[in-house]
């Protein structure tokens, strides 16, 4: 006989597929600035109306139209059935752990809108602000009924406060060396040439400029609501962990660029202190190091760091390195903070930290 909790379980992965692939929608005609409810599901393309066997989540676009559109023949994108996935799999999670209670709904809706966010900060670096206020507003209900309106309010505030802090401090030490960049080299070049160029960063910064700020205020808002669903001291590991995401995210891109330029002699400082500094974590951790061993191993990875800074100082990128938006790092981080904050604080303390 089959177990009746396997069929409830059944049951709500199959609604948060289905919720899943509301979430597209609603990530999606946000962004093009089209109502959730009209007109139903279509190709962005042709404009063909989805048929309903042609709209099941996860399976459809494996089995029906095999990641085609069936009029027009236009790829659809693999976002929809892995944001389906991912959103049965965390909502059935949530259920399973928490059951049928009012944190179960909370978290639901927490992990709903910040999946929306997550798209829309992916796809266009923009965070909306309806999303964001449901996002904090939710947090603030969940943070007051799990602890108390003191730790939510207090975790909100401090949060928003870090973000801008953050925001602004690193704006002005970015600009400070980036002015005197620019004065260097505009005196190298004419001046017609100088205003063309300058002119064309203005258009191309013309948010950072105008509000003097590192990035947007989004992240300030997301920030707010992780301080308030987790307190302000759990906050400030989110955001260590997000910023140790972000960083493995960028570096593949980064080793990629650097190959491609032909900076090899670079490509290998940063591969050698990585390797030194693996051999190093592994070998502390199985035997009692002497002095000669761990002198023999950090003074090559000390020599290799200042080469490696040396040399990114006297690097120019052909193309830049396009970063990845802050939002989403930090809501993942938030939430591993959340369920699993024990084992976040011992992997830092292990793997990042060495204690």
């Amino acid at each position: 006989m089959v177990d009746e909790h396997l069929i409830i379980y059944f049951f709500v992965f199959i609604a948060s597929a289905c919720i899943g692939s509301f979430l597209n929608v609603a990530a999606l005609r946000a962004i093009s600035h089209e109502s959730i409810v009209f007109p139903s599901s279509k190709c962005p393309k042709c404009n063909t109306p989805i048929k309903w066997y042609d709209n099941i989540p996860i399976l459809s676009y494996f089995l029906t139209i095999k990641g085609k559109c069936r009029s027009c023949g236009e790829k659809v994108s693999i976002q929809y059935p892995i944001v389906e996935a991912i959103t049965a799999i965390l909502f059935t999670g949530v259920f399973i752990a928490f059951g049928f209670t009012i944190k179960t709904l909370l978290l639901i809706i927490l992990l709903g809108i910040s999946i929306v966010i997550a798209i829309t900060d992916i796809k266009e670096e923009a965070v909306y602000d309806i999303h964001s206020w449901i996002l904090i507003i939710t947090a603030l209900i969940y943070s007051v009924i799990q602890h108390n309106l003191t730790f939510a309010l207090t975790g909100f505030i401090s949060a928003a406060l870090i973000m801008e802090l953050i925001a602004r401090g690193t704006y002005y030490l970015i600009r400070k060396k980036q002015d005197s960049k620019n004065k260097e080299e505009n005196k190298e070049e004419n001046k017609e040439e100088n205003s063309e160029q300058n002119k064309e960063e203005i258009d191309i910064n013309s948010y950072v400029h105008k509000y003097k700020r590192a990035f947007g205020e989004g992240d300030t808002y997301l920030a707010a609501a992780a301080g308030a669903l987790i307190g302000w001291k759990y906050f400030i590991i989110a955001v260590a962990t997000a910023i140790i995401l972000q960083a493995l995210c960028i570096l593949p891109q980064f080793l990629i660029k650097l190959y491609k330029q032909n900076e090899k002699r670079l490509l290998f400082s940063i591969l050698s202190f990585t390797v030194l500094a693996i051999i190093y974590f592994v070998l502390s951790n199985l035997f009692n190091l002497n002095i000669f061993v761990v002198i023999g191993i950090v003074i090559p990875m000390i020599y290799l760091a200042i080469d490696t800074i040396t040399r990114l100082k006297n690097t120019t990128t052909k193309e830049g390195f396009s970063s990845l938006p802050f939002g989403p790092a930090l809501l993942f981080a938030t939430y591993l903070v959340l369920f699993f904050a024990p084992q976040v604080i011992a992997v830092i303390k292990k793997f990042i930290l060495m204690v």
